[in-house]
């Protein structure tokens, strides 16, 4: 798929060229024209996402939401040809960090553990603080801080696999006394374990706890979204890209994602 130019349509017609003697001019719309020529944006990129609402919806073919909206955005705005593909979480890892062809995942927190095989985008998106999805009658719902949940023995603490929650929260767990429970189910089956007792709390996004919340299948289920005291906002969200990518497409994204 190759990129149209549309500064390259008008340079080369007549009325134009008798306006540019100025070489300097010149000089600009010949940089521009190799820039938009450049094969390094003409490649399509695989955009990589799991559907969950409210950040990725799948939509006529496409994916919005709150994080798909802007990635969207960034491609087209940027000149670069994509494509979504639909992948799990932890597959979407592997892809990254192993695949020769050029892919990005769409909104990844950027850690180091991740930088050390993939390079990222300026944030497409921050979302509100976490809070905890829990039961009503968990011992849980009753503490007002992260410190003093996590400090609580008794509770169990389900994560999914692969997941990071941001670097808050990911220091506050890796210390915590709570036991914790690692998964590989999406949201709806982690609640559903919450709610049958099998753990008692996850951590969410403020916006992505009250949509799932209304999902029929956890309608009456006692499960509650519960803040906590002194939460951050969440972490900043990237598209985070194999090395494959070419520094050129990350560079034209950056100026999409940052550019009113």
């Amino acid at each position: 798929m190759v990129r149209q130019c549309p500064v390259a349509t008008f340079f080369g017609k007549e009325p134009f060229l008798r306006k540019s003697r100025d070489m300097r001019g010149f000089s600009l719309i010949a940089s521009t024209l190799c820039f938009c020529a450049s094969p390094a944006l003409a490649q399509e990129i695989a955009v990589l996402y799991n559907a969950r609402p409210p950040y990725a919806v799948e939509s006529g073919g496409g994916v919005t939401g709150l994080i798909g909206d802007p990635v969207t955005a960034a491609f087209k705005k940027a000149g670069v040809p994509f494509k979504w593909e639909a992948s799990p979480i932890n597959r979407q890892l592997s892809q990254i960090k192993d695949s020769a062809a050029p892919v990005c995942g769409a909104g990844w927190y950027r850690n180091a553990e991740r930088e050390a095989y993939a390079q990222f985008t300026e944030s497409v998106y921050q979302g509100k603080p976490h809070l905890i999805l829990t039961r009503k009658d968990s011992a849980a719902a009753g503490h007002r801080t992260i410190d003093a949940l996590l400090a609580d023995a008794k509770i169990i603490v389900l994560t999914k696999g692969g997941l990071s929650y941001g670097p808050f929260i990911d220091e506050k767990l890796a210390k915590a006394a709570s036991e914790k429970n690692v998964t590989t189910q999406e949201n709806i089956g982690m609640a559903s374990m919450i709610a049958a007792g099998r753990a008692d709390l996850m951590f969410m996004a403020g916006e992505e706890g009250e949509e799932l919340l209304k999902a029929p299948e956890l309608a009456g289920k006692g499960l509650i979204l519960s803040p906590l005291d002194g939460m951050p906002p969440a972490g900043k969200r990237h598209l985070m890209c194999s090395r494959s990518v070419p520094a050129a497409v990350i560079e034209a994204l950056n100026r999409a994602i940052t550019t009113p």
